[in-house]
């Protein structure tokens, strides 16, 4: 497999950045086709995501947890975290199910990798645990995102690798855009260990950049990888964050882009991302919701009349209902499951 010409890779001393245009995603989308995975019914339906272009161990989940996450932005707090650790799950049965090699591996040779902060809120140890009764090792990397002229840089700020194990089957749960950060983690992994059996990868809101910077990235390592993404692959806004659910480059099943237009709308579905800010999401449910209720108001000044509307004022509702929500005190639950107030 060759990367094509126009995705061109710029490397720094901080790490490898990509500057790829829409023009160019929207080409690449139209080479590949979505095979669907045959597997027990305990799973959600899986598709491989096939093009000569992208890694052939590139997946797609139609996880019903995800996809709740990224079809109703209001969902923050412990709704969010509970969706998110089923999606988790999701992602465990199907790796059971897809790849040999962990089902082979010991649980002292199975390890997470958790990127700070990001990827610690999809709860993935608490849904290995649930699944399969046994806790998870577990490794922390901190990075974090810095935006350069040459486009979006990655850098490092922790690691511990004290639970990796000796040979390692490796977990990671994040969400991915360009990839970058993504890169940067596995690389510092393999700085660690030579002797990693694979890599599994699970993304709740993935880009259609990310997996083409994870299939020049497995070309050039030894390490098998697989790479799921929940529901889509998206494609990426300019800015190098944003991934609509109807940028003309996401990649998707007919299914999903009609539920995608029940719940958003045409206009919404195209300019609104469709993950927000995960860490506000899942570390300041308050931030995250005013900014979402601010989008809500500053758009129904746009479309006062238009279909859009009907949407936004049950997307504003719902948002005003998850604010009240944060104003509660807490209580303790009564003997007869009831909620006791102070």
């Amino acid at each position: 497999m060759s990367i094509p010409l126009f995705f061109k890779f710029y490397i720094t001393n901080q790490g490898s950045t990509t500057q790829v245009s829409t023009m160019d995603q929207i080409a690449l989308s139209r080479t590949v086709s979505l095979e669907k995975v045959n597997l027990p019914r305990e799973c959600p339906a899986v598709y491989r995501a096939v093009s000569d272009l992208l890694h052939p161990e590139t997946y797609i989940i139609n996880s019903e947890p995800a996809l709740k996450i990224l079809l109703a932005p209001w969902l923050v707090g412990a709704r969010l975290a509970g969706l998110a650790r089923e999606s988790s799950i999701d992602f465990l049965r199907v790796v059971y199910r897809t790849i040999e090699s962990f089902r082979t591996t010991c649980f002292k040779e199975i390890a997470e990798v958790v990127p700070l902060a990001g990827g610690l809120y999809y709860s993935m140890g608490e849904a290995f645990e649930s699944l399969f009764g046994e806790s998870i090792n577990r490794c922390f990397i901190g990075a974090r995102r810095r935006r350069t002229a040459m486009g979006w840089e990655t850098e490092l700020a922790y690691e511990n690798f004290e639970a990796l194990p000796n040979t390692p089957f490796v977990i990671i749960g994040d969400t991915i855009a360009t990839g970058g950060t993504l890169e940067r983690i596995i690389m510092a992994l393999l700085n660690r260990s030579v002797m990693v059996r694979s890599i599994a990868i699970f993304s709740i809101a993935g880009g259609l950049l990310g997996a083409v910077r994870v299939a020049h990235l497995a070309e050039r390592v030894d390490v098998p990888i697989y790479l799921f993404y929940s529901n889509a692959i998206f494609g990426v806004e300019d800015n190098g964050t944003d991934m609509p659910w109807l940028h003309p480059a996401t990649i998707t099943t007919p299914d999903t882009r009609e539920r995608v237009l029940t719940a958003y709308g045409p206009v919404l579905g195209r300019n609104w991302c469709s993950i927000w800010d995960w860490g506000d999401r899942s570390k300041y449910p308050l931030k995250h919701l005013n900014l979402l209720l601010e989008h809500c108001r500053e758009e129904l000044k746009r479309f006062p009349s238009d279909p859009t509307k009907t949407i936004l004022l049950h997307i504003q509702e719902e948002v005003l209902r998850s604010i009240a929500r944060w104003h509660e005190p807490p209580s303790l639950p009564s003997s007869n499951g009831l909620r006791v107030d102070t």
